[in-house]
């Protein structure tokens, strides 16, 4: 299951999300792939999540730690609506946020119970 982060209702994104957009320089207008993972920034205005970027040829790079701010209160998780504000200016500015989609392997699991299970 694939939605725009836009149009995502949770209210925060943990650990394994994985974020699809297309790219400008350096990644050449290809599809690009970040992934939400726990970072240890060990400085106190950085939360405990970074961007690792999973395809191409920047596949493996640490792309952005987000700051505390993008923290949700009282979950390791990040704030859904700080990416949403945030994520031409501080994320990756080649793209708006309704042209990022999110997807989780998590969520695919379930789409693929729920469809199993109906009669």
């Amino acid at each position: 299951m694939k939605i725009r982060l836009t149009e995502c209702d949770e209210p925060f994104l943990g650990a394994g999300i994985v974020f699809t957009f297309t790219g400008e320089y350096p990644f050449d207008k290809e599809p690009v792939d970040f992934m939400l993972c726990q970072y240890l920034a060990g400085k106190a205005d950085r939360s405990d999540f970074a961007f690792y970027c999973i395809s191409g040829y920047h596949s493996g790079s640490l792309e952005y730690v987000l700051p505390k701010e993008a923290q949700a209160e009282n979950v390791k998780a990040i704030s859904t609506q700080w990416l949403k504000d945030n994520w031409k200016s501080k994320v990756y500015g080649g793209c708006e946020a309704c042209d990022v989609m999110l997807s989780n392997w998590i969520w695919d699991q379930n789409e693929k119970y729920k469809s199993n299970t109906k009669e």
